[in-house]
C-alpha cells in the first residue's frame, strides 16, 4: 500500500513544487496537505455525524448494559440491534484513521526520503517539467534568515508550534465531544491524552526531518478548521440531520 501511495504522493508534491510561484518546497507541502483534508473531509463529516448519533444512543446503550450486564452474548445481541437499527457502527471513528495511517506513512517515506536529486528519478514519464534540483528551505523569498527553515532537518520551532496546534485542536474536540464529567478511569486517561499528545507530538517532530513537522502543522490547522465549521450552526445542521 505504502508502495502505491509513494510514487503519487511525490509526484503531486513535485507538480505543486514547479508550478506554485517561488518553487518552495514548503508551500507545496501545505498544498499538498490541504488537497489530502479536502479529499478526506466527506469521511470525516461521517465520522461527526455517527459521534453524534453514538451520543444519542449512549442512554440506550447504557440500560442494555445494565439490563444484561451478566449474559455479555445477550449483550452484545441486543447493542448490534441499536446499533442496526440506527445505522451506526461503533467502530466509524476509526475509519478515517485507518484511511489516513497508509497516507500518513507514505508522507513520511516522502519527506524522509524523497527530498533530494537522488529522488527524481520517481517522476512520472509523462512528468510535464522536471525540475533540476529540490530546494528544501521553506520561507526563502522573504529573504530573512530568521524565517528560513532547511525542511530535510529537523527544526524546534516548527516541533513546537506542531505541538501546540495540536493542543488546541485537541481542546476543540473536546468542545464538540466532551470528556464525560464521571467516569473514572476513563476521565482520567481521556485528560491525560489531551495534554500527553501535544507533548509526545513535540519529541517526535523534534526528531524527524521539519518538512513531516510542517505537513502535522498543516494538516492540523485545517482540521481545526474543518472542526470549527462543523461546530457552526449550519455546520451542526448538516451533521445531526
Amino acid at each position: 500500500m505504502t508502495k502505491l501511495l509513494y510514487k503519487p504522493l511525490f509526484n503531486v508534491l513535485m507538480l505543486l513544487y514547479v508550478y506554485l510561484p517561488g518553487q518552495d518546497l514548503g508551500i507545496a507541502i501545505i498544498a499538498l496537505t490541504l488537497v489530502i483534508r479536502l479529499i478526506l473531509f466527506p469521511s470525516y463529516l461521517k465520522t461527526l455525524r455517527s459521534q453524534q448519533m453514538l451520543k444519542k444512543i449512549q442512554p440506550q446503550i447504557d440500560q442494555i448494559r445494565e439490563l444484561h450486564k451478566g449474559d455479555q452474548s445477550r449483550q452484545s445481541q441486543e447493542l448490534m440491534k441499536v446499533y442496526q437499527e440506527n445505522k451506526v457502527s461503533p467502530f466509524s471513528s476509526c475509519l478515517p484513521l485507518l484511511i489516513q495511517l497508509p497516507i500518513l506513512y507514505a508522507l513520511y517515506r516522502v519527506f524522509a526520503f524523497g527530498l533530494n536529486n537522488d529522488s527524481l528519478a520517481h517522476l512520472y514519464a509523462w512528468f510535464p517539467k522536471v525540475p533540476e534540483t529540490i530546494n528544501t528551505t521553506f520561507l526563502a523569498f522573504a529573504h530573512i534568515p530568521a524565517l528560513t527553515v532547511n525542511l530535510a532537518a529537523p527544526n524546534l520551532c516548527l516541533a513546537i508550534t506542531a505541538g501546540v496546534i495540536q493542543l488546541v485542536q485537541s481542546w476543540l474536540m473536546t468542545k464538540f465531544q466532551p470528556i464525560p464529567k464521571e467516569g473514572g478511569m476513563a476521565r482520567m486517561i481521556n485528560m491525560q491524552m489531551l495534554y500527553l499528545f501535544p507533548v509526545i507530538t513535540v519529541f517526535i517532530a523534534m526528531s524527524l526531518p521539519a518538512a513531516l513537522a510542517l505537513y502535522w502543522v498543516a494538516t492540523t490547522f485545517f482540521t481545526i478548521l474543518q472542526q470549527l465549521i462543523a461546530m457552526s450552526s449550519f455546520g451542526r445542521k448538516y451533521v445531526e440531520q
